[in-house]
């Protein structure tokens, strides 16, 4: 299952940033089409239907206000598949190359995040197992909201990527939070992507 995170109040962009143009496609659309390439089933994590006018089914958190936690959490609970590929909304480089590495780098792991090089894992890009769920409800029991927190509490694998990888990008887990963000984009991104 593929879960998109697009339940985020994009504060810093002070307008719905999921619905900002990068070549001819809405930003949260580059994750999605990867999600849709990989995945037999995909869940968008969202309490807004109306803001992403897609077929696929729409989770509104549990818990509100408790951040991305409250969203992967949801999901899992809905997910109809054990292994669930997690990606955030506004993460347009993130490419197919690099969840297909996640997912043979799994082995009996419960959740398994990228890493650029001596950089901390990416916790809203990775691959988390549906057998997680008993721990996420302690968690949001004791107010613990940091996803990072599961890492210790799971049986866990970060995975470097390195320049000689396939899915290498140097701005591959590029968040866009603001106007000069999209200026990180390399030129022609979103024609390239067109073309696949």
């Amino acid at each position: 299952t593929g879960i998109l995170l697009a339940g985020g109040m994009s504060r810093r962009m002070g307008t719905e940033k999921g619905h900002l143009k990068i070549g001819s496609r809405l930003l949260y659309e580059y994750p999605l089409r990867i999600l849709e390439k990989v995945c037999d089933e995909v869940l968008i994590s969202t309490c807004i239907d109306s803001a992403f006018p897609v077929t696929h089914r729409m989770v509104c958190d549990e818990v509100k206000g408790i951040g991305p936690l409250g969203g992967i959490h949801s999901c899992l609970n809905q997910s109809s598949n054990e292994l669930n590929l997690v990606i955030s909304y506004d993460m347009p480089l993130v490419n197919e190359a690099l969840f297909r590495l996640l997912i043979r780098e799994r082995g009996a792991c419960d959740i398994v995040l990228p890493a650029m090089e001596k950089r901390m894992p990416e916790p809203l890009c990775g691959l988390y197992s549906k057998r997680i769920t008993d721990i996420l409800i302690k968690m949001i029991a004791r107010n613990d909201f940091a996803v990072n927190h599961l890492l210790s509490l799971c049986n866990s694998k970060i995975v470097p990527v390195t320049n000689e990888m396939e899915c290498w990008l140097p701005d591959l887990f590029l968040n866009i939070n603001s106007q000069e963000d999209l200026h990180r984009i390399p030129p022609g991104f979103g024609a390239e992507q067109d073309e696949k």
